[in-house]
C-alpha cells in the first residue's frame, strides 16, 4: 500500500485528493463508500487503480 497526505477534501462532495509520498503527484480519490471524515492534512494508506478517468486512490483509511 501506499501512504500519503490528503491536500484537499470537499466534505459536501466526498472527494478530495492525495499527495503520495515522495512526489509531486496528486491522486483523486472518493469517501462515499467510507465511514471515515477526511480532513487537509491526515496521513492516509491506499492502492492505487487506473480507469478510464486516470488513477484513482482506493481502499483509503487514515494512519
Amino acid at each position: 500500500m501506499l501512504q500519503g497526505i490528503v491536500q484537499f477534501y470537499l466534505l459536501d462532495k466526498q472527494y478530495g485528493y492525495i499527495r503520495v509520498d515522495g512526489s509531486l503527484e496528486e491522486i483523486y480519490f472518493s469517501g462515499k463508500n467510507s465511514n471515515i471524515i477526511f480532513c487537509k492534512g491526515d496521513r492516509v494508506s491506499f492502492t492505487i487503480k487506473e480507469d478510464k478517468h486516470g488513477l484513482t486512490a482506493t481502499g483509503v483509511i487514515k494512519i
